[in-house]
């Protein structure tokens, strides 16, 4: 059975329709990528699978089940998500911040039981968290910052991971640490579906990428299949050349500067 199951979905914003007869299947396990151009409907397909957006047409299954039909504090045990990055963050210690996840686990207000500490503990562990524990949250650099994020998350939901551009505003020793951890997790069984701006991120660490275009399904597929000139040409409209990296032997894109297109 699917995790998630997609069929002819549409969905969008107020009059706007930004997705269009979206059909896909996600397996347990997957490391998922999502590429495509800005304003694209990447992050609505995140939102989508997420429950903040409803599709207007289609049917959105998650285990078989329409989606409408799970009570939220069912869902959210079992799905999280990260966002870019959050806004006016109060200076909660990163222990307080990263237990904050397991707010959907207690009904009724009960209070916390042992369990929810033991799983805060792994979360901490799991993303290297345990020197920064008892440290205001507003005082973290933006990659530990963004893993006591992907922590909360852990907490909250280790089954399913959805992360919008997790590293968009990292430097390149954070954006490794970060996506580094995101494989740890998805090798302890967590499914992680990410949007990444960048192309050798996501052809270097995830599994499979989706690719979406003018809120379609663009191409799908291993890294390998997806990541041609042909295709990020025509994904992005632009020029670009791809070679093997020599490190990892994934697909590797450099663009293409313009002043360099003609001898192209």
């Amino acid at each position: 059975m699917s995790l998630f199951s997609l069929n002819n979905i549409y969905a969008g914003y107020g009059e706007q329709i930004v997705l269009h007869d979206i059909s896909l299947a996600i397996q347990p396990g997957e490391f998922i990528g999502i590429i495509g151009p800005n304003g694209a409907g990447k992050s609505t397909l995140l939102k989508l699978l997420s429950r903040q957006l409803t599709p207007r047409e289609g049917t959105l299954n998650f285990k078989g089940q329409d989606v409408k039909a799970i009570p939220p504090y069912r869902y959210a045990p079992q799905v999280a998500i990260v966002h870019q990055k959050l806004e006016n963050l109060l200076p909660f210690t990163v222990e307080k911040f990263v237990s904050m996840g397991r707010f959907p686990h207690q009904r009724f207000f009960n209070r916390a039981k042992a369990h929810h500490g033991e799983v805060v503990e792994k979360a901490i562990t799991v993303m290297d968290l345990d020197p920064l524990r008892e440290k205001p949250i507003t005082q973290l650099s933006g990659g530990e910052q963004q893993r006591s994020f992907i922590a909360r998350a852990v907490a909250q939901a280790e089954q399913v991971i959805l992360l919008d551009e997790p590293v968009a505003h990292l430097d390149i020793n954070h954006v490794t640490q970060v996506m580094d951890h995101l494989v740890d997790l998805n090798l302890q069984g967590t499914t992680i579906i990410t949007v990444l701006h960048d192309i050798n991120l996501a052809a270097d660490y995830c599994s499979r990428i989706i690719a979406i275009k003018d809120g379609t399904i663009f191409t799908d597929g291993a890294p390998a299949e997806i990541i041609t000139y042909q295709a990020i040409e025509s994904l992005f409209d632009t020029v670009c050349v791809v070679h093997e990296n020599p490190i990892t032997g994934k697909p590797y894109t450099y663009p293409v500067p313009g002043k360099y297109r003609n001898n192209s």
